[in-house]
């Protein structure tokens, strides 16, 4: 348990160099580290300006072996924790990604209104579905899928925003209407927290993460199309480094465009 907050506070120490990449490093969220089938829970102290021990809980959560997530916790009053296994300590690269949970944590207490907008999160949330954005059944094999995503990807390699237009539409005529919501709220939402990963890596001098670029798809897909257009949008507008309904509509919008048409 204390080499746990050690290592949380060394991250904290890095955190403050992070708020010069976004200010939403300027705040702290509980983490919880699963390990042994216990939780052990931590806390940022404003006063200590230093992480402190809360508790420990049997894990009645069933946090699985290397899980990395942020969800509310019902043993901090459903505060948004980012929650981790003790192999995210094992390395430095493994750590950084304790700071794209906090992205995600960030994102569900500022934006989590967003979400009231995206029909496919309120069906599954009528259906109690808690795992969909894991495990929903997006047809990562359909050929035809397949193929407009290689297209997609040629073009967020070139790097031309027309292309990467042109092919995200065509891609969305391809999709249900479900499963294309579904690519929008996971390119957003997961998209956003790799952009943030990588800025961070980058000040590091870390490998970048492309992890999903490559076939046979599966849900790191959406991590890796949705920063690399993320970051060649906030290249051209620098407002959306902050602003995330901004980009969050744009990206919706070429979504909505191809239904309008068809």
């Amino acid at each position: 348990m204390d080499a746990f907050l050690e290592q949380i506070n060394e991250l904290n120490e890095l955190q403050k160099e992070l708020v010069q990449i976004h200010p939403l490093f300027t705040n702290h969220y509980p983490i919880v580290v699963a390990n042994e089938m216990l939780l052990y829970m931590y806390d940022y102290s404003p006063e200590k300006q230093q992480y402190e021990w809360v508790k420990t809980v049997p894990d009645d959560l069933n946090i699985p072996e290397g899980c990395l997530a942020a969800m509310p916790v019902h043993h901090l009053n459903e505060r948004t924790c980012a929650i981790v296994t003790d192999e995210a300590f094992q390395s430095f690269e493994m750590k950084i990604y304790l700071f794209h949970e906090f992205v995600h944590c960030y994102v569900h207490e500022h934006y989590e209104h967003i979400g009231d907008r995206v029909e496919i999160k309120r069906t599954m949330e009528k259906r109690r579905r808690v795992t969909w954005e894991l495990d929903y059944e997006f047809p990562y094999d359909d050929e035809t899928i397949v193929q407009r995503i290689g297209i997609l990807q040629d073009a967020l390699k070139d790097q031309k925003l027309d292309r990467i237009r042109q092919a995200r539409q065509a891609l969305f005529q391809a999709l249900s209407e479900e499963a294309g919501e579904y690519w929008c709220w996971l390119e957003w939402n997961e998209g956003y927290a790799r952009y943030i990963e990588n800025r961070i890596r980058s000040r590091f001098g870390l490998a970048l993460n492309h992890l999903g670029e490559d076939a046979p798809y599966n849900r790191l897909l959406f991590y890796e199309c949705g920063s690399e257009y993320i970051r060649l949008l906030i290249e051209g507008h620098s407002e959306l480094h902050t602003d995330l309904e901004q980009l969050f509509d744009i990206l919706q919008s070429e979504r909505l465009e191809q239904l309008q048409t068809h």
